[in-house]
């Protein structure tokens, strides 16, 4: 079955404004906004001025009461009324229809503007937790978190228990190595590879006493990259027994080691992880070098080029829903065949009769839609 348009999950959020005084319909301002950040605008401003620019063309695709665009207060107050449960709902629901079985990144990132009283013990934030593909570089899901009510830990308990994905390796790194989280991914049908650091000691002495003992499997590589040179080693243990009881779905230890030049110093490191797969030493590699992917190709990204951090949002609510629409316009343009949204969105070039085919596609009776 075709999957459904992303249109029939924004419109299914729900429009608290009041009646009185209400011209724009809410998702045509939506449709609007993810259409403006697929062409790299990234402010509330600057939307406002694509649509106002391009008013002629968005009108054949999307009421506009007379000729007239939102404005950037429209847009604002649009944004801020929004539910982020709701918001990140409509974007979960839209990507269940697409099942994989690649592993998977989990993460969180905060958004700086949020930030309140910072470098003291009473700072505040907002962050938004992302379920990233290695392979196909797209988000398949997102929540968000308000670190003064809520832990990352949590939320992210939370949404492995909703994952619709099953029989894939989800990656995480030493903040999740948590007895919970590990019988979360093993009860949702899945495995993890997570980093072990001494947060957790009994365990991660428990693999730093095998490391001279003869591995199951090991593998060597080496990378270089932008001001490094390194060669690299992994190595396998079945895990202990007394561990096996502890960590659900324990299966074995993995170290790896890294030594080389990095920014012209030289570095010697080891790092342990503990997993419930059964891989070969080279496939495990792979995975654990794959979860960097959602820092460099989708932090950096909402960092650089979309300019998250600097979107001046205090409010959570509203941080947390603009954020969502960037998520959307991200994984619109890498659905498309763009691995570099900067590339995507230089190639879009405000051709809003692309953009609308790429926000609408799998969509029928719009017109049902705006009433």
């Amino acid at each position: 079955m075709e999957p459904k348009s992303l249109i029939f999950f924004l419109n299914e959020i729900e429009d608290t404004r009041k009646a009185k005084g209400k011209r724009h319909i809410q998702l045509s301002t939506l449709i609007i906004i993810v259409i403006a950040m697929m062409c790299g605008k990234t402010s509330m401003k600057a939307i406002a001025r694509f649509a106002k620019a391009h008013r002629n063309e968005l009108a054949k695709y999307i009421p506009l009461p007379r000729q007239q665009t939102p404005s950037y207060s429209t847009i604002q107050r649009t944004n801020e009324r929004l539910n982020p449960n709701e918001v990140c709902d409509s974007f979960n629901r839209w990507m269940s229809q697409y099942p994989t079985s690649e592993p998977i990144a989990a993460d969180g990132k905060s958004i700086t503007s949020t930030v309140i009283d910072p470098n003291t013990n009473e700072q505040k934030f907002t962050s938004l937790v992302s379920f990233f593909g290695q392979v196909t570089q797209l988000i398949y899901r997102v929540g968000f978190l308000e670190n003064d009510k809520c832990s990352e830990i949590q939320v992210l308990q939370k949404m492995i228990s909703k994952m619709q994905i099953t029989k894939t390796i989800f990656t995480m790194d030493a903040l999740h190595c948590q007895k919970k989280t590990v019988q979360a991914v093993v009860d949702s049908g899945n495995d993890y590879v997570i980093t072990v650091k001494k947060n957790q000691p009994t365990l991660h002495k428990a693999i730093a006493d095998k490391a001279d003992t003869k591995p199951i499997d090991s593998f060597s590589w080496e990378q270089k990259g932008h001001g490094h040179d390194s060669k690299c080693r992994i190595k396998i243990w079945e895990a202990d027994e007394n561990m096996k009881q502890k960590w659900k779905g324990l299966e074995c230890y993995i170290s790896v080691r890294r030594q080389g030049i990095r920014d012209g110093k030289r570095f010697d490191t080891t790092t342990f992880y503990i997993s419930s797969a059964n891989l070969s030493a080279w496939r495990f590699a792979k995975v654990i070098r794959g979860h960097r992917k959602i820092e460099n190709n989708l932090h950096w990204t909402k960092d650089v080029v979309q300019n998250e951090d600097s979107c001046g949002l205090v409010k959570p609510e509203a941080a947390v829903n603009m954020g969502v629409m960037r998520d959307i316009s991200f994984n619109l343009l890498v659905m498309n065949g763009f691995k570099s949204i900067s590339d995507g969105i230089s190639a879009m070039g405000e051709k809003v009769s692309n953009l609308w085919s790429i926000v609408s596609s799998g969509a029928k009776k719009l017109c049902s839609m705006f009433g």
